[in-house]
C-alpha cells in the first residue's frame, strides 16, 4: 500500500491543520512535465511547471532529474522554492523492466529546521555520474524511516520502491538480518565495505550517518551484490576482510582484478568517452596497449578491462616487466620444472602465463622487457602455447593480454627498444589516458572523491578545500598525475585542523604557488566598488545587484561550495540564499 505523503513532517516542521497547498506535476519516462495541476499555484512556480519543460529545466528541482531517471523512490524530502519548504514524493512506475514516470508532489510546508537542511544538502550533493555505478541507495532519516530508495536496493529485497519508502527501515527488510544503519547513527561512525547478508544474498554494504555540528540527522548506505546474477562472484570488489588486512587476505586464492569501471572518477568528456570504449572493447578478447604517463592509471584501466569483460571469473595476474631482474623474467612468465636449473624450486613452479590461464595477464612496463624476451612473449601471443623451463611439454593457455607503458611505443621502435612485430601484436585496440593537466575538468571530481576516502580512512570530517587551497591546487600542472594528486590530498589530511584544508596544509610544491597565506577579500580581490563609474548608465538597483552578485559568488568560492557556511558568512538564511542563487542563475 503506498504510504502517505506526509509521514515525515517533523523534519520540516509541523505542517498546518487546513488542507496544505500542494503541486501535482504529471512526467513522463523523460522526466517532461505532461500535467501540472492549478491549485493552489504559488508566485515563481506557475511559471516554472509548465507543460513540454523537462524537471531538468526547473532549476529548484534540476537535482531530482537524475535520480528519477534511476528509478529513485522517496518521499518527505525537504525542497527550499522561493523562501517557502515543500516536501517532495515520487514513486516510480514500470513496464516490462523501464521506467514509465509518474507522479512528482510538492506538499507546502510551514518551516524548515537543521534537519531539512543536511538532508536537503544530502541529496543535492549526489553526483549524477556517479549513480552510473549501480549498487542499491538507500536514505533515512534519524528516526530510521526511509526517505528515499532506488530500484536497484528494492530488487534485491524482491520487492517495489512503494512498498519501502515511507516504513522504518527494520520493517522493510523481509527475511533478512537488521539493517546496521540504526547502530550506525548512535555512533556516529562510518562503516565502509561490511559484508551484510540482505534477502538471502551476500553483499557489500557502506553506511555513513548524516553529521553537522556534532548532531546525526540520518544516514546513508550502498551496497553492491557479491554476486552477479548467475551466481558467480562479483569482480573490482574487495571483501571487507580484505580491505582490513590488506591483499595478503587474498593469499592462497586465483588473483582478481581490484576495481571496476565504476571506480574511474571522472567528470570530463573526455575521460566518460574513453569509460566508454573501455567497456564497449572489454567483452572482446583483443589485446589492448594502454598508454600515459606515470600516474595516470594504466593500472586501473587494466583491472578495469578485466573486472567488465566475459573473462571476469578468471583470474587477473600482474606483472611488472621493469620490476623483475632480466636473469628471472622468463622463469616467472614460463614457470619451470623442478631441477631445470640451479636453485629452483622443489616441485617447479607455475609460470604467470598459466596462472591466467582463463583470465587476462597484465603486462606493466612492457617497454622494459628484454628484445630476447619479446621474442618469446611474441610467439606466445600468436600461438597462445608455452613451455616451462626444462620441460618439452607444451601447454595451451587461454589469456586476454593487457599491455602498458608510459613511454612512446613508436619511438621506442624507431629506436630499437621495443620490436616492430610485437608492437603491432599489442597495439591492437589503443587506449591513451591523458594526463591530468591535459583534462583539469576532472580534478575538482578527483580531489572530492579523495577528501571522501581520507574521511572515511582517517575518521574525520574535512568539508573541502579553502579558496587559496583550491587556486593553488587548480594552478598547479601536476607531473605525477592522478597519482600525486592523492598523495597530495593524502598529505594535506595529516596537517589539517579543522573542517577546510588551507593551504598551508599541502605540500610545498603546490602552496609555494602563493607566496602569501594571508586573507583575501572576499572573491579574491575581483569585486571592487568601481560600480559608481556606471552611474547614469545603469539605475543603482541595477548597480547593487551586480555587487550582490560578485558578494556571492566571493562566499562561495571561499567556503569551497558549502552553501550552509556561505549563507552564514553572508548573514542571510540558507532559504534565502537559495533564492538569490536562483535570480542570479548561479546553480
Amino acid at each position: 500500500m503506498k504510504p502517505s505523503s506526509l509521514r515525515h513532517l517533523d523534519i520540516v516542521g509541523k505542517s498546518s491543520k487546513a488542507k496544505p497547498f500542494q503541486w501535482v506535476v504529471g512526467l513522463d519516462r523523460h522526466q517532461m512535465i505532461i500535467t501540472v495541476s492549478d491549485d493552489n499555484p504559488f508566485a515563481g512556480l506557475d511559471q516554472a511547471l509548465s507543460v513540454g519543460r523537462s524537471l531538468e529545466q526547473v532549476g529548484a528541482l534540476r537535482h531530482f532529474h537524475a535520480l528519477l531517471a534511476k528509478g529513485f523512490g522517496f518521499k518527505s524530502l525537504p525542497v527550499p522554492i522561493d523562501d517557502r519548504w515543500y516536501a517532495a514524493e515520487y514513486f516510480p512506475g514500470g513496464v516490462c523492466g523501464t521506467l514509465a514516470g509518474g507522479e512528482l508532489v510538492l506538499t507546502a510546508l510551514d518551516r524548515g529546521n537543521e534537519a531539512a537542511l543536511v538532508l536537503h544538502d544530502f541529496v543535492q550533493s549526489i553526483d549524477p555520474f556517479s549513480l552510473d555505478a549501480g549498487g542499491g541507495i538507500l536514505l533515512v532519516d534519524r528516526a530510521g524511516f526511509i526517505l528515499m530508495v532506488n530500484r536497484e536496493f528494492a530488487d534485491i529485497l524482491g520487492l517495489q520502491v512503494v512498498e519501502m519508502v515511507g516504513r522504518h527501515v527494520n520493517e522493510s527488510y523481509p527475511d533478512t538480518t537488521l539493517s546496521r544503519l540504526p547502530k550506525v547513527m548512535d555512533s556516529g561512525k562510518a562503516e565502509i565495505g561490511e559484508p551484510h547478508q540482505l534477502n538471502g544474498r551476500e553483499i557489500v554494504a557502506s553506511r555513513w550517518p548524516l553529521i553537522k555540528n556534532g548532531k546525526t540527522f540520518g544516514a546513508y548506505g550502498k551496497i553492491q551484490l557479491r554476486e552477479g546474477p548467475c551466481g558467480s562472484s562479483m569482480d573490482g570488489k574487495l571483501s571487507p576482510a580484505e580491505g582490513k588486512q590488506g591483499r595478503r587476505a587474498i593469499a592462497g586464492h586465483r588473483p582478481k582484478a581490484l576495481y571496476s569501471v565504476d571506480q574511474i572518477v571522472c567528470f570530463g568528456q573526455t575521460m566518460r568517452d574513453l569509460k566508454e570504449r573501455l567497456v564497449r572493447i572489454a567483452d572482446r578478447s583483443s589485446t589492448v596497449l594502454l598508454t600515459g604517463e606515470s600516474g595516470t592509471g594504466k593500472e586501473l584501466f587494466a583491472h578495469a578491462i578485466h573486472a567488465a569483460s566475459r573473462r571476469s571469473d578468471g583470474p587477473f595476474v600482474r606483472v611488472n616487466c621493469a620490476a623483475i631482474p632480466e636473469n628471472l623474467l622468463e622463469a616467472e612468465l614460463f614457470g619451470y620444472v623442478e631441477g631445470a636449473f640451479s636453485g629452483a624450486r622443489r616441485g617447479g613452479q607455475i609460470g604467470k602465463f598459466e596462472q591466467a590461464h582463463g583470465g587476462t595477464l597484465f603486462l606493466d612496463e612492457i617497454s622494459e622487457m628484454p628484445l630476447a624476451m619479446q621474442a618469446k612473449l611474441l610467439r606466445v601471443l600468436q600461438e597462445r602455447e608455452v613451455a616451462p623451463l626444462g620441460s618439452q611439454d607444451i601447454r595451451f593457455v587461454d589469456v586476454r593480454f593487457i599491455a602498458a607503458t608510459n613511454c612512446d611505443a613508436l619511438a621506442l621502435v624507431k629506436d630499437g627498444k621495443l620490436r616492430s612485430d610485437l608492437y603491432y601484436r599489442i597495439n591492437v585496440v589503443s587506449l591513451p589516458i591523458p594526463p591530468l593537466r591535459d583534462r583539469t575538468e576532472d580534478v575538482f571530481q578527483l580531489t572530492r572523491h579523495f577528501v571522501e576516502q581520507f574521511n572515511a580512512e582517517f575518521d574525520l570530517n574535512v568539508q573541502g578545500l579553502s579558496s587559496r587551497a583550491w587556486t593553488a591546487l587548480k594552478a598547479y600542472p601536476f607531473p605525477g598525475n592522478v597519482r600525486e594528486l592523492r598523495s597530495a590530498i593524502e598529505s594535506a589530511f595529516n596537517m589539517v585542523n579543522g573542517p577546510f584544508i588551507r593551504l598551508y596544509d599541502l605540500p610545498a610544491p603546490i602552496a609555494d604557488l602563493q607566496h602569501s597565506d594571508e586573507p583575501t577579500s572576499i572573491n579574491n580581490g575581483v569585486f571592487s566598488l568601481n560600480a559608481a563609474k556606471d552611474l547614469g548608465s545603469r539605475s543603482l538597483q541595477e548597480i547593487m545587484e551586480e555587487i550582490e552578485k560578485d558578494l556571492i559568488l566571493g562566499a562561495m568560492e571561499r567556503v569551497g561550495g558549502n552553501k550552509l557556511v556561505a549563507a552564514n558568512l553572508l548573514g542571510i538564511s540558507r532559504p534565502g540564499l537559495y533564492k538569490k542563487l536562483q535570480k542570479y542563475n548561479l546553480h
